[in-house]
């Protein structure tokens, strides 16, 4: 895999972040959630994040996002085999 297609696979939270020279424990304390709660939106294994309006309203801030720059999903884009 190119770093190219690795980077599309990468999910936008992640990319953001690391942007940002932030931690995952960065990311938790912001928006008062756990640092495995942050590792699984990054990785995918929780999808549908659901988020307080003040909590959406911190990881905008930390991120330095608008909410119209936040993703719909913050996972990693699924493959084709996973939308089938």
């Amino acid at each position: 895999m190119t770093e190219k297609q690795e980077l599309e696979q990468e999910s936008p939270l992640k990319k953001r972040r690391e942007e940002l020279d932030l931690t995952q424990r960065d990311i938790a304390g912001a928006v008062d959630v756990s640092v495995q709660t942050v590792s699984n939106w990054e990785t995918g294994r929780y999808r549908g994040a659901r988020l307080t309006l003040p909590q959406v309203k911190a990881l905008c801030r930390v991120l330095c996002w608008s909410i119209d720059d936040l993703p719909d999903d913050l996972a990693p884009p699924r493959s084709q085999s996973e939308g089938d």
